[in-house]
């Protein structure tokens, strides 16, 4: 950012500037404004500036090579305006002129009367040509045009990269008169990542008015000049500036562990600094904070101002202290023995292309002696194959460590070691029993969680670095001292490695080495200051070592190792000869790697809900209360035990819990849970199965049982998730159509579910491609596809009102006409059963008698239900074979363990309906095609994604659609079909949801275009579409009253209104059950049930309401949807923008609506900074929907 005579310069680099922060733009537009005491930014990665030219430079030697003299090289311009106009002629000069690559491409052209943008793209490349080869590529973009290509030395670079890319794509455009359809990056590793330009741009309108509007004022330094911890801290030049100034400011981001959401409950209260948090007497508590979080808050604030009022000049730390407020963590510390091992681990996060992780690099470890002597053990990994050695050499040396000496335990700082040791065993399948055996016996000591629960320290943060002071005589020095600077040293490593500078790379290792040993020895002897404190508060209690495993234990061990050799005998001969790159396989090659990799699914899918029970069950208390699966309660009553009677066996309470309505109760009516209680001193907790019985917002009743001699009188102090759900039967379905392929190898089968895994298009007798509509009649040509399949599967993708559910009845009529037998499967029984009642009242239409069955929900049978009711798995078989000696054809309905069981796989049935194929996995869907001699996947992807909580790879994670789609927003045509006509939504609320998630193909059906509200008389000033209302406010995440209120008073005008959804019924007034709101969490869901039952008070039109996240309104419709984003800043919440701005979910909650919908949110919420290029591609989206969206007249 520059000026010159005319007025402000700006550049690509600003635009990032105001994306990431708008207070460093503040500052540089001050800086370069000459207003007095604007600070100048630090320079920041030099080394990898100087890397990045060297990146470009050798990528210009190479298209010189190419294309010789042809390539055009743009002088740069000086900073004045004929300069940078004169540049900028040249290359529009070099574009008419159709070079092949222009280099240093400069552009100039005014933003508004007093700023001009000007950047330089390193390269652009004709679109016509492909810079690989120089040749002309094949069905190049019309018209032609010229791509941007950058040079980037990052291998996974970040959002600041495609938003100067997309600068530069919208500037040819201005220069040239058309847009690239493509821009690129060529990153470090020779990757080049090839991105759509319009997924981009929304974005560059309003992060260039936030700038224009910003010089639109007169330059001064913001107010305060530092600015508010932010993402884009890391890598910024006024990173110490904005530290310095929340110092000296005593601003409340200086107390340790504080949550950006506490922060602003007590801002809100009046306690806007650290000082005032300290010395705040308990009336001040914010009544949404709770006490014991207060309390916490308010104690860690008061040892920081403590330790503050020693520093000095001389001594710029102070004093640092540290004290005991509970035993608990203490007694947990297992005696030191001659085996333990202390371990810390190394990783660089950008060795991997977008998307994927980074690489755990070191493994590091120290031992010591009977004399006390240190030794380092360094496990080494410098890509994929070497890491998963490493992994496997590591937990090799530990558990040999472990059976050497049955005290030893390993020990580790923080909980990113073991996620990792987690996260790698079950990504390469390998070690997972023994990793699992280190947990199972608590062999792996975490020192933060002994800290957290014990101690409070009186620095600024619990990095093991900043409680050094307590326990190490000196400070690090050497190369390497923080975690950052370790990234740093790595990447000059590669670089090294690169330049074939043998020395320097093993100096680079050696000096990160010696760092990660410095952390080892710091956590053996944090381990040691801990014993004493220990001693010192006269703790002896110890936790219990299982030496053995029970006769329980025993037996799932012995199961476990039966499932391995059965997935052994799977998994060995599927990868024989595939070669562990993904990038040197065959076509031939994946599916049998996915299809190893599927075999395990169901397994590897259940160990993390195990894993993460038993970590809460560990966890401090203030952990599980921002666990939004846990409920904390602030206040408990327990009833008197009862004993067991009868044929129940075991004891039960009642168990009453108030909830903190800031923390909502995630638990509802008839869910098992599990209830905690705290063991006793160095003793692990335990739980206690509870079955929920009333869920309200703030409270919770449950009723708990246990085994007689295991009753405990005193109450639980938390509800915890309860057990996963057993995989059985479809883990063995699953195992038996693996079982089918490996028996045909190396040839496939004729089988449905292999043909999904293979990505075949649908196998058709006689043979051909899938039958073209005839006058756009979708759905006789998806039934003809059906009577055709060989043996195979056909898709359909449905978007939301597009008719899946027709499809399917008209479907299973056809069938049951032609004698066949159906099946409909799904996610869910509502599911199932909805299919299911529209093919019956489709078959009532035609005078069709249909034998249908399905077991009840939960075993209690609906007495409305128009199907039998099988009491079990073995009563619907006999019924299924009744009905075939019979001759008489049958629908069956059921989720993917009914369907996957052996009765159903002994008798396949001849089409099976997957309904909901988008999110129902393609684990499932192996499973359960076991019962069926063809498949129909039904829905679509772009809706509500698959739950996936296991470690998964070769795609085994996908659901049906995704696998067999891709990146793809539009399924294949040669794979199935696509409905792309909607009767639902409004054609003027259809166009943004096509754009948002269809590619703009899906359509309105000309019938939809009658919706509409108000009357002939009485117009109304709403026209159907999409709105958006704009509502400030800050620091709100899960909740935002301002947002409650503002959807309040757009429901009151709504049904003030005359709505028209069925042309043939004309208009009639719009009531509350025409409205349907839609939140993203959960407290707000509850407060917006709240804020409309009251206004009920007055306005009774608004009774029937429908308030819930969008997971509850999948299927349902509504004239008017209210959609409530309620968080301020997408990247302050725990699940960051890839939740609250995820398309699929936007898409389901806009879709829902007939005639309206409405967007409520945050201006702030377009001001998110995004961390990765895929927060930045969802940002650009909810940006393009907002802004292309009316504003709401009623405010």
């Amino acid at each position: 950012m520059f000026r010159t005579t005319t007025g402000w310069v700006v550049s690509p680099t600003d635009l990032v500037d105001t994306l990431e922060c708008d207070h460093r733009s503040a500052l540089k537009s001050a800086l370069a404004a000459h207003v007095p005491g604007a600070p100048r930014p630090e320079e920041v990665d030099t080394l990898v500036a100087h890397h990045g030219d060297l990146h470009e430079k050798a990528e210009l030697e190479r298209l010189t090579t190419l294309f010789g003299d042809d390539l055009v090289r743009v002088e740069p311009p000086t900073a004045d305006d004929h300069s940078l106009a004169q540049a900028a002629h040249a290359t529009a000069q070099a574009m008419a002129a159709g070079a092949p690559v222009i280099y240093q491409a400069s552009f100039h052209h005014p933003l508004t009367d007093t700023v001009a943008f000007h950047g330089r793209a390193d390269f652009l490349i004709r679109s016509d040509l492909d810079p690989t080869t120089g040749h002309t590529r094949p069905n190049a973009p019309t018209p032609l045009t010229y791509e941007p290509w950058d040079t980037k030395l990052a291998r996974r670079p970040g959002p600041a990269a495609v938003v100067q890319l997309a600068a530069y794509a919208q500037a040819v455009s201005v220069l040239h008169g058309h847009t690239p359809q493509h821009m690129h990056l060529l990153t470090g590793d020779q990757h080049t990542h090839t991105l759509p330009t319009a997924e981009f741009t929304p974005i560059l309108t309003t992060v260039t008015d936030r700038l224009l509007a910003h010089l639109a004022t007169e330059p001064a330094l913001p107010t305060p000049t530092w600015g508010q911890p932010r993402p884009g801290c890391d890598g910024c030049g006024y990173a110490t500036w904005c530290s310095q100034g929340r110092t000296a400011a005593r601003h409340l981001s200086l107390v340790a562990g504080l949550r950006t959401d506490q922060a602003t409950k007590l801002t809100d209260a009046g306690l806007d600094t650290i000082d005032a948090l300290a010395s705040a007497p308990d009336d001040a508590r914010p009544t949404t904070l709770p006490r014991r979080s207060f309390d916490q808050l308010r104690a860690q604030a008061a040892l920081q101002v403590r330790q503050d009022t020693t520093r000095t000049p001389a001594n710029p730390q102070g004093t640092v202290t540290a004290e005991v407020f509970s035993p608990e963590g203490l007694a947990t510390l297992p005696a030191p023995s001659p085996g333990d091992v202390f371990f810390d681990m190394e990783g660089y996060p950008y060795h991997s292309r977008q998307g994927e992780r980074g690489l755990e690099y070191l493994f590091g470890a120290t031992t010591e002696d009977a004399q006390g002597h240190e030794t380092f053990h360094a496990f080494w990994a410098h890509d994929r194959a070497q890491e998963k050695r490493a992994l496997e050499d590591f937990v090799d040396f530990a558990t040999a460590r472990v059976d050497a000496d049955e005290n030893a335990h390993v020990y580790h700082y923080a909980s990113y070691e073991v996620d990792r040791l987690k996260h790698l065993s079950a990504e390469f399948d390998t070690r997972e029993e023994e990793v699992n055996r280190l947990l199972r016996e608590n062999r792996l000591v975490d020192l933060f969680t002994v800290v957290r629960k014990s101690l409070r320290v009186s620095q600024r943060s619990y990095s093991i670095k900043y409680l050094e002071p307590l326990y190490l005589d000196s400070a690090r020095d050497g190369g390497v001292t923080t975690a950052a600077s370790s990234i740093d040293a790595y990447a000059a490593y590669l670089a090294a490695q690169e330049a074939g500078d043998t020395d320097a790379a093993a100096n680079v290792l050696a000096d990160i080495a010696a760092y990660n040993r410095d952390d080892c020895h710091s956590t053996a002897r944090l381990r040691d200051w801990l014993e004493t404190h220990r001693t010192e508060q006269g703790i002896t209690d110890r936790p219990l070592i299982q030496f053995e495993l029970t006769e329980e234990e025993a037996e799932r061990a012995r199961k476990r190792a039966e499932k391995a050799a059965r997935h052994a005998a799977l998994t060995e001969p599927l990868l024989e000869h595939v070669p562990s790159d993904p990038d040197e396989r065959t076509p031939q090659d994946q599916p049998r790697a996915s299809l190893a990799a599927l075999v395990g699914y169901y397994q590897r899918e259940n160990t993390p809900p195990w894993r993460e029970h038993f970590q809460r069950q560990s966890a401090p208390l203030q952990d599980l209360e921002t666990d939004s699966n846990c409920a904390v309660p602030w206040q408990v009553h327990v009833g008197e035990w009862e004993e067991p009677t009868g044929r129940r066996t075991k004891a039960r309470r009642e168990v009453s819990m108030r909830l903190d309505r800031a923390h909502p109760n995630p638990f509802t009516t008839g869910e098992s849970v599990h209830l905690l209680h705290p063991g006793a001193p160095g003793q692990a907790a335990t739980t206690h199965p509870a079955t929920v019985t009333r869920a309200e917002p703030d409270a919770l009743t449950l009723v708990e049982t246990a085994h007689p001699d295991e009753t405990v009188s005193r109450a639980p102090v938390a509800a915890l998730p309860g057990s996963p759900v057993d995989p059985k039967p479809k883990d063995g379905a699953l195992e038996s159509v693996a079982h089918t392929a490996v028996a045909g190898l190396p040839e496939w089968p004729h089988h449905p579910g292999l043909d999904v895994l293979r990505r075949l298009p649908p196998r058709l007798h006689p043979p051909g491609p899938l039958p073209a509509p005839e006058q756009g009649d979708l759905i006789s040509a998806a039934i003809t596809a059906v009577d055709r399949l060989d043996h195979s599967y056909l898709a359909v993708q449905g978007p939301p009102g597009a008719g899946k559910t027709y499809l399917a009845a008209q479907l299973i009529t056809h069938l049951i006409k032609e004698g066949r037998s159906v099946g409909v499967c799904s996610t869910g029984h509502k599911a199932v059963e909805n299919v299911m009642a529209a093919a019956l009242r489709a078959a009532a239409h035609q005078g069709l008698e249909v034998a249908a069955a399905k077991r009840p929900r939960g075993g209690k049978k609906d007495p409305d239900a128009p199907w039998e009711q099988p009491s079990s798995q073995k009563v619907l078989a006999n019924w299924r074979t009744k009905r075939a000696a019979q001759g008489q054809p049958v629908l069956i309905g059921g989720t993917a363990w009914g369907m996957s069981g052996a009765d159903t796989i002994a008798d396949p049935l001849d089409v099976l309906i997957i309904d909901e194929a988008g999110q129902f996995a393609l684990a499932d869907t192996l499973a359960v095609s076991a019962s069926a001699h063809n498949l129909v996947l039904l829905g679509d992807p772009q809706q509500l994604p698959q739950v996936v909580q296991g470690v998964h790879t070769e795609g085994a994670d996908a659901s049906a659609l995704q696998h067999l789609m891709g990146e793809d927003a539009i399924i294949d045509p040669a794979l199935g079909y696509f409905l792309d006509q909607t009767r639902r939504m409004h054609p003027h609320v259809c166009a943004p949801v096509s754009d948002l998630s269809y590619q703009g193909r899906l359509q309105a059906h000309p019938t939809t275009a009658h919706r509409t509200l108000g009357t002939p008389t009485a117009p109304s000033k709403l026209d159907p579409g999409v709105y958006t209302l704009p509502v400030h406010h800050t620091g709100r995440t899960t909740h935002s009253p301002e947002e409650v209120q503002a959807v309040v008073a757009a429901a009151r005008h709504l049904v003030t209104e005359h709505v028209t959804t069925d042309p043939d019924q004309g208009p009639r007034p719009l009531t509350g059950h025409d409205i349907l709101v839609v939140a993203p969490y959960n407290l707000q869901v509850r407060t917006l049930r709240q804020a409309l039952a009251h206004a009920q008070e007055d306005t009774p039109a608004l009774e029937g309401v429908r308030v819930g996240t969008v997971d509850k309104f999948q299927g349902q419709e509504a004239a008017a949807v209210l959609c409530s984003m309620t968080t301020s800043d997408a990247a302050e919440t725990s699940r960051g923008p890839s939740f609250v701005l995820d398309r699929n979910r936007l898409n389901v909650a806009l879709s829902r609506a007939q005639v309206l919908a409405l967007v409520v949110h945050s201006p702030d919420l377009l001001t998110t900074a995004p961390r990765t290029i895929d927060e930045l591609r969802l940002l650009a989206a909810f940006t393009g929907l907002v802004t292309a969206a009316r504003p709401w007249p009623h405010q």
